[in-house]
């Protein structure tokens, strides 16, 4: 994990010490619950690594919790429509998702209803920006099965970019294919 940099804004910092994510953190200095050297803190305030952050917010840190989920087909990650079961349905009431030790979870990205893999489920905020947010340039690899035999031209294509209708075609991706209906593709 990198190191702080300082001056940093007043809710990164307790962000970083798990007071709150940083909307909880702006909330908690909206309530004068925070200070900084002994004075209330405003929101867009910094702080320095040796300055005293006092936070009167009745609890302790919340404890983030993090879980590994092998998604099945024909779930839906979140948002279901009609008939259609997400991530929390799909975990039965047995297992307490919606109380106890699960309560608060989210997926941290997506994967389509006919895929099926690993999503992590957390309630860290955080790090889903660390790890979703494009500016980290994080690698994705997924394996791919097709009902089609890959065109012999499919590698090259696909590793240029593919024009999906957007102002600009996809990032170039690596393939590795690995038989007539199989590939790999890491995304960033």
């Amino acid at each position: 994990m990198e190191k702080p940099l300082y001056p940093m804004r007043i809710n990164k910092y307790l962000a970083l010490k798990n007071y709150a994510t940083r909307r909880g953190a702006d909330e908690l200095i909206e309530k004068n619950r925070v200070l900084i050297n002994g004075r209330f803190a405003v929101l867009g305030d910094k702080v320095n690594e040796n300055d005293n952050v006092e936070v009167r917010q009745g609890k302790k840190p919340e404890a983030y919790a993090y879980y590994a989920y092998n998604k099945p087909v024909d779930v839906i990650t979140h948002s279901p429509q009609r008939d259609e079961i997400d991530i929390a349905q799909s975990l039965n009431s047995d297992t307490g998702f919606t109380s106890g030790p699960l309560a608060g979870l989210f997926p941290i990205g997506r994967l389509d209803k006919n895929s099926h893999g690993l999503i992590i489920l957390t309630n860290d905020g955080r790090v889903t920006d660390r790890l979703l947010n494009p500016k980290h340039n994080h690698d994705k690899e997924y394996l791919v099965k097709t009902v089609n035999k890959l065109p012999n031209n499919f590698k090259e294509k696909m590793e240029a970019g593919v024009d999906i209708g957007e102002e600009e075609p996809t990032k170039p991706c690596k393939i590795k294919v690995i038989d007539d209906y199989t590939f790999s593709i890491t995304l960033t």
